[in-house]
């Protein structure tokens, strides 16, 4: 979260040196783009934060607090990358382009398919899938969950790193925000 983090304090910096408030997003007209701006920037903030404070202690020993905990990592990466489109909608003028099978992609997917609906995730797929994470799901480096497969009427049990997909979705995020950051600077300096 480092690189993200990064280039948002840099963002709210050129935003307090520039013209974009006056003449930009404080016109009525604007002022649904300011609210984004604005609350994009602490969500940013306040979950890169979060999960960076919890990737240096990994998580709790005892596994209903570290189950809790695995919810709210991903939980909170996924009101992260929204905040990121958001603002890059209301800064750049469109959506940013997220590439399929990249770390932030990747993330998605993990907490759609382990935290979206585990009990019947049906959309998208042929079947419906269920997964399971047990209380002992590893840590940050090595996550396992079980998903059953009513297609193939099988259960897989797979592994995953966390933290190495949210170091390459820190990289990915950095890049999204250093286009929001440049078009603020060709637009208001």
């Amino acid at each position: 979260m480092e690189y993200l983090l990064k280039v948002r304090s840099e963002i709210y910096d050129q935003f307090h040196r520039s013209s974009a408030g006056p003449n930009h997003f404080f016109q009525p007209r604007n002022a649904d783009a300011y609210a984004v701006y604005y609350t994009s920037m602490y969500l940013i903030q306040d979950t890169g934060e979060a999960v960076a404070v919890h990737m240096d202690r990994d998580f709790s020993t005892d596994p209903m607090c570290a189950y809790l905990e695995f919810w709210g990592v991903m939980q909170a990466i996924d009101i992260q990358q929204d905040a990121i489109f958001q603002i890059h909608q209301a800064v750049v003028g469109s959506p940013p382009t997220i590439q399929a099978g990249s770390s932030w992609s990747s993330l998605r997917d993990k907490r759609h398919l382990c935290a979206g609906h585990p009990a019947n995730r049906s959309h998208g797929v042929r079947a419906p899938q269920r997964t399971f994470m047990g209380r002992s799901f590893g840590e940050y480096d090595r996550i396992q969950y079980e998903t059953w497969d009513a297609c193939t009427r099988r259960s897989t049990h797979s592994i995953f790193n966390l933290r190495q997909m949210i170091n390459g979705y820190d990289l990915e995020a950095q890049a999204v925000l250093n286009v929001v950051l440049s078009t603020m600077k060709s637009k208001w300096p």
